[in-house]
């Protein structure tokens, strides 16, 4: 009898560890959860989406559109290549990379995410870059803009308008150390279908316009929908044992709630922090930990570009992970030295 209980006790122990062994079953457990959500509170998600939107409509497509259609402009003119030559030297001998990275540098910290995702892949694909250059490209033109940091974070939620600037300096130095881990990082080259070089004709805007409309509500999507899947997360009270843990070692909850947000989408997170009672020091590093690392809502829309050379996710996640690390700790030093 005790030996037939067992066994059934053991089988179905077994049959829970293979289920949380299929993430597809999983996943579509958890949007079925979302879905029931949504029909059963709809005024909350409709508010949570429209938010999401707005932050997109206001603070990203105002800032990113433009400088997507301009430097796919630039790009197609041939032009740039050619002016990029006089870094090579530089870039090359610091981060293993041609000349037209220091380009594609530039705009990543002038525009902002997912712009440095964006150009890599529009330069594989004119063959311009080789896939173990553009991988290499990523690990330091991941970047977030100065309007988002200084004017979005520093000013509107830190109320800070240094510490706007010391999260902007640390992001921009994390991002220039962090290509230096990664300066002799070599995947194998593959077989795509790549585009033939671009020149501008008659019919190159519209077809430019086109794409960057199409990437813009692409990002917009993926900013609402995240902000819709991490407002799910923490109904269910999935945070609630890292809140209660941490909280045991005296760290605030919005600290806590802050960065499991930011983990998804970094505006929230951000916006989460900046509320808490902690110094303005700790503050200003944990935004530039999230800005720093991006969250998944901006790797997601980063992967829809970077797939385009078959990014390695892992090599991705890890090189974001290093350089929200030394953004952190930068900020930290900074913050302490000069608020």
């Amino acid at each position: 009898m005790n030996k037939t209980f067992l066994s059934n006790k053991l089988i179905l122990l077994k049959n829970k560890f293979l289920v949380l062994k299929k993430p597809k079953l999983l996943l579509a457990i958890f949007f079925l959860i979302i879905i029931i959500s949504i029909v059963v509170q709809p005024t909350k998600y409709i508010q949570i989406a429209y938010q999401g939107i707005l932050v997109w409509a206001t603070q990203i497509l105002p800032a990113l559109f433009p400088f997507m259609i301009f430097t796919k402009l630039l790009t197609s003119t041939g032009y740039v290549e050619s002016a990029s030559k006089f870094f090579s030297p530089i870039t090359k001998k610091l981060y293993n990379t041609p000349g037209i990275s220091s380009y594609v540098f530039l705009m990543s910290i002038l525009s902002g995410y997912p712009l440095g995702a964006k150009i890599t892949s529009d330069l594989y694909s004119n063959k311009l870059l080789t896939r173990s250059q553009a991988s290499r490209i990523v690990s330091f033109t991941s970047n977030s803009g100065p309007m988002f940091i200084i004017g979005t974070v520093g000013v509107g939620m830190l109320v800070s308008p240094i510490s706007g600037y010391i999260i902007l300096l640390s992001h921009i130095l994390g991002s220039l150390i962090n290509g230096l881990l990664y300066r002799k990082y070599n995947p194998k080259e593959i077989k795509v279908n790549n585009y033939k070089n671009e020149t501008v004709k008659d019919d190159v805007l519209t077809q430019i316009m086109f794409n960057g409309i199409n990437s813009c509500l692409l990002i917009g999507g993926y900013i609402t929908i995240f902000f819709i899947i991490t407002e799910s997360l923490y109904s269910l009270g999935i945070f609630s044992p890292i809140e209660n843990l941490l909280n045991c070692f005296g760290v605030e909850k919005s600290i806590t709630k802050g960065l499991m947000f930011g983990f998804f989408e970094i505006t929230k997170g951000c916006l989460l922090i900046s509320s808490s009672l902690a110094s303005l020091q700790i503050k200003t590093a944990l935004c530039s930990l999230l800005i720093s690392f991006g969250g998944l809502a901006i790797s997601f829309q980063a992967f829809a570009f970077l797939n385009s050379f078959k990014i390695s996710k892992k090599y991705y996640f890890l090189q974001k992970t290093t350089h929200a690390t030394i953004s952190f700790i930068i900020a930290l030093i900074l913050s302490y030295l000069l608020i």
